[in-house]
């Protein structure tokens, strides 16, 4: 079918999944250090039993329930359970505060709470309190065999309970399933709140069905092997996972995001969907193991990344490289190209990018070492995918062209503006903020600056509102600057500051993996304050050429003039990241505002 189809529920994607796939394995997760996979009819059985059980606890169609939890098998059941009787999923990111999770649970009506462990169940529990949420009662449910809270149910308990009822009304959850319709709301996913307050964008079925259809009709995901760590809170992974309605692929779920780099190796995925700043950390892992090599191994490692360079970008050109070109290629490709792979799992086919722009150099070392990069864009608003590269046609530095059925265009500032079956329909119980998400017109206004090529292709440079405009009025895109800044292993984060300031600072998070090891290299404590690590004259020079290399390369007023190191690296325990790893500019520009000050002074 070359064609979006008609919308419809996903429960009825699941009916029919489940109905024809039967004893297919659907997906695997880690039992006692093994992969243990799960059938369709097992899951089916599963999600009807979480929904039975939800029924009896007295949850109705339109009810929300949150979940709190990472990626793992029990995510997508409850919410698959939650769908069936037409309820309405909230997404937590469990690396929110306690005060934080209590606001989303009380904004969202939230009368059922599933948590993925004691630390979270601990943590929602103080949060609500003896008296629930604004005087209700709320269940909460873990994920755990058991509970050392009585006021606690487990899952099991929940299934047991959903059990009993589907033996008296077997039917009873694909009738009620059958009563959803694609207009309903599947979610509210809560914004990340970089400039505010979170808003809980409202996705419906009709959203989702559309944007799984309109991918798979781009990308072949038939038989591939996925593994999926993502935030499942954030739409960008439930709209991968639910790619697998439509699509025969063999899903897998990390242990955990410290697993990951195991459970590549462990599963070979041929096919997964990361953010940026992973690519980035692997990438710089690679050029400063590069740079440690001397002799005849650094000779051959130089000249590996040359030859994979100049093979990559004659094939951009659409030019083959020669016999000479190709056998340097190939070496290439075991001196380097191999062991970067190997980290991958050996087998990725393709690997999916997006949530932030990623940077073109880091984008083309991958292709050139053979991992094509198909990096999107889209929003929360958007239920993720807005524009696709694809194997068969994409251009690094971009996001690619729109989903067939989507519409985009620029505003006369640069703004991305967009039209199409994936856009959501509002923000929850915020009237105000869906009037402003929408122009005259009812274009979606995305709030991201773009340029669109020729040929289609969409270009992100910047957040419209992160756009830095200095007291000369020069207008600076901070975002292809900090991915610079990022390259050494010892950057973890960068934060441009500058908006109304004669010029440009920079404010450096360091890596603790790279901090231990200079500290130990220096003979320092491991524990050293990360700035005072900076001001060891070694280490000092070694960020000043850094800066100094970026600053050649960009206008005067594109340079960072001054630097600073923050006393830990960001984070989102401590609010100053959103849980999708963006940074909270204002947060930052306040909560640091003296040591900027000083970056000014000096």
């Amino acid at each position: 079918m070359n064609v979006v189809p008609p919308p419809e529920p996903l429960t009825n994607l699941l009916i029919h999944k489940t109905d024809t796939a039967g004893e297919k394995i659907a997906s695997y997760a880690k039992v006692d250090g093994r992969w243990v996979g799960m059938s369709w009819r097992e899951i089916r059985v599963a999600i009807e039993e979480v929904a039975a059980g939800l029924l009896e606890m007295g949850v109705q169609r339109g009810d929300a329930v949150a979940i709190v939890s990472q990626t793992r098998r029990e995510w997508t059941q409850a919410d698959f359970g939650i769908l069936m009787i037409g309820g309405i999923t909230v997404g937590i990111y469990p690396t929110l505060t306690g005060v934080q999770t209590r606001a989303l649970i009380e904004h969202a009506k939230a009368k059922v709470v599933f948590v993925e462990d004691r630390p979270q169940r601990v943590k929602v529990m103080e949060a609500m309190g003896d008296s629930g949420i604004s005087g209700r009662p709320v269940t909460v449910i873990s994920f755990e065999a058991q509970s050392d809270d009585p006021r606690v149910m487990t899952l099991d308990a929940l299934r047991r309970n959903g059990a009993k009822r589907r033996l008296e009304a077997p039917d009873e959850i694909v009738r009620r399933a059958r009563e959803n319709k694609s207009s309903d709301v599947v979610t509210y996913v809560y914004t990340s709140g970089t400039t505010g307050e979170s808003k809980g964008a409202m996705l419906s079925h009709a959203n989702f069905h559309y944007v799984i259809h309109a991918t798979s009709l781009l990308i072949p995901y038939e038989g591939e092997r996925t593994l999926a760590f993502l935030p499942l809170a954030h739409s960008l992974q439930r709209y991968v996972s639910y790619l697998g309605l439509v699509a025969d692929a063999n899903g897998y779920y990390a242990e955990s995001l410290e697993k990951v780099p195991e459970n590549l190796i462990e599963v070979k995925p041929t096919a997964f969907t990361l953010v940026p700043r992973v690519l980035e950390k692997i990438h710089a892992k690679v050029m400063a193991s590069g740079r440690e090599l001397t002799g005849v191994k650094k000779s051959m490692f130089d000249g590996a990344l040359r030859s994979l360079t100049t093979a990559g970008e004659a094939r951009r050109s659409g030019i083959e490289p020669g016999v000479r070109a190709r056998l340097k290629s190939n070496i290439g490709q075991r001196v380097v190209g191999g062991r970067v792979r190997a980290r991958l799992g050996g087998e990725v086919k393709f690997i999916g990018c997006g949530s932030a722009p990623l940077a073109r150099d880091v984008h083309a070392f991958f292709e050139d070492i053979g991992v094509p990069i198909l990096e999107g864009y889209g929003l929360t608003e958007t239920s993720a995918p807005v524009t696709l590269n694809t194997l068969a046609n994409r251009q690094i530095g971009t996001v690619g062209r729109p989903l067939p059925g989507t519409e985009v265009r620029l505003a006369s500032d640069g703004e991305v503006l967009v039209k199409g079956p994936g856009v959501f329909s509002g923000y929850f119980a915020n009237p105000s903020a869906t009037a402003e998400a929408f122009d005259g017109d009812g274009w979606f206004k995305t709030g991201d600056i773009g340029t669109m090529s020729r040929t289609g292709f969409l270009t992100i440079t910047d957040r419209k509102k992160d756009l830095i405009i200095t007291a000369g009025g020069k207008n600076i895109a901070p975002q292809p600057i900090e991915g610079q800044l990022r390259r050494d292993p010892l950057i973890e984060q960068a934060v441009l500051i500058g908006d109304r300031r004669p010029y440009l600072v920079a404010l450096f998070g360091l890596d603790p993996e790279v901090h231990r090891s200079l500290a130990a290299e220096h003979a320092l404590g491991a524990d050293m304050d990360p700035a005072r690590l900076a001001e060891v004259p070694e280490i000092k020079a070694r960020i000043d050429r850094m800066v100094a290399a970026i600053n050649a390369e960009r206008p005067s007023f594109e340079q960072v003039k001054s630097w600073g190191v923050l006393p830990a690296p960001l984070s989102v325990e401590t609010g100053e990241l959103t849980p999708t790893l963006k940074v909270k500019r204002r947060e930052i520009q306040t909560r640091y505002a003296r040591l900027i000050d000083r970056l000014y002074e000096s």
